[in-house]
């Protein structure tokens, strides 16, 4: 990194709660319609993280939600987070590296965790049988950038049933994202789109994706609703696949965040959102815009404007955007708005970090 603070926010940070990786935030059949579990990353030194819980209907937001159901801090950084087949919510965590269960309506901890086979992990998911999470491992290179590479990042695989460590395939660098879909699993890393077919608790690599054009890495997946992936890589844009042959459909220009790159889509798969941050010559946050994306047509154009955004979300429930003024020092300003014109529908004051929105 160029300095210790970008070092820091970087190696916290880069993606990135709703988490991105399936085309729902959650699954279907949930009495509890209308909850957002929030998720505030904190500095990575501090172990400032926490959980906010919002309410749809009452436009309340209820921070700490975890202290106050448990009585004690996580003690992590937390990168991400996903609603799990089962109706929990995961929490993907660094210093110390760990995944934390808990009760999405209540905010209890379930007792149980997954710390083995883990070097700092970035993203989850998980079918029936297995949970799959990107880790970045130890080993890096300083490219003449001054970024540093991951080098030898991997999957861990762990059995569902008793979340016991299966196996750990390498799977390129810098690896962020991952999606399941029709028995393949897709990850993001600085090669491309890695492809894998998912055989028992292990997964064979069978083709990587990106454009001969595109010159940075890939970082997170979505898949609309026409079953075509969009795969973002900061810098260059949004790839448009065919999982039925792993071909490149398109590509377009539209801004993606440089730390980030993180991606969702709305409920039906109509659009997608994006955000971007600009930083002046001293670092300080210049711009940031909320990008929505019509993947019928490719078209995208700003949907709302501030100063310094670190994530988006999009209810499957009422549709709105949720975003966050960020800082990493002081309490995040939660952000509501409309998904049709970007009018803000509420704000609230949210932890340090806010960064992903964990729709239930």
């Amino acid at each position: 990194m160029k300095n210790n603070f970008f070092k820091l926010i970087l190696v916290s940070a880069i993606a990135l709660l709703s988490v991105s990786c399936t085309k729902d935030n959650g699954p279907e059949g949930n009495d509890n319609k209308g909850k957002v579990l929030i998720i505030n990353q904190g500095n990575f030194t501090e172990q400032s993280s926490s959980i906010s819980l919002y309410d749809e209907n009452t436009k309340q937001i209820q921070n700490r939600f975890y202290e106050a159901a448990n009585g004690v801090s996580i003690g992590a950084t937390i990168n991400s987070g996903y609603i799990t087949p089962s109706s929990e919510a995961a929490l993907v965590c660094n210093y110390p590296d760990k995944v934390v269960f808990i009760d999405p309506e209540t905010g209890k901890d379930k007792g149980y965790s997954i710390t083995e086979g883990l070097v700092s992990p970035r993203n989850m998911v998980a079918s029936d049988s297995y949970i799959y999470i990107t880790n970045w491992d130890s080993d890096h290179t300083v490219l003449p950038s001054g970024f540093w590479e991951y080098t030898k990042s991997y999957v861990s695989i762990y059995s569902n049933s008793n979340m016991t460590l299966q196996k750990k395939v390498l799977v390129g660098s810098d690896a962020e994202g991952l999606l399941l879909y029709k028995e393949k699993l897709y990850v993001a890393v600085k090669q491309g789109l890695k492809v894998y077919d998912i055989e028992g608790n292990n997964i064979v690599l069978k083709a990587t994706v990106k454009p001969s054009n595109f010159t940075n890495g890939a970082r997170h997946i979505v898949i609309d609703r026409y079953n075509k992936l969009w795969v973002s890589f900061p810098g260059d844009g949004l790839m448009k696949v065919n999982p039925a042959d792993n071909q490149i459909i398109s590509t377009l220009d539209v801004p993606v965040d440089g730390m980030d790159g993180y991606i969702t889509t709305d409920k039906e798969g109509n659009n997608i959102y994006t955000y971007c941050t600009t930083f002046d010559e001293t670092y300080n946050p210049d711009e940031a815009n909320i990008y929505k994306v019509n993947v019928a047509n490719n078209s995208y154009g700003k949907l709302f404007t501030g100063t310094y955004f670190y994530g988006v979300g999009v209810s499957p429930v009422t549709g709105d955007v949720f975003t966050s003024e960020v800082s990493f020092t002081s309490n995040s300003v939660l952000k509501v708005v409309a998904s049709s014109d970007g009018t803000i529908i509420n704000s609230a004051t949210a932890g340090i970090g806010t960064c992903r929105y964990l729709f239930f």
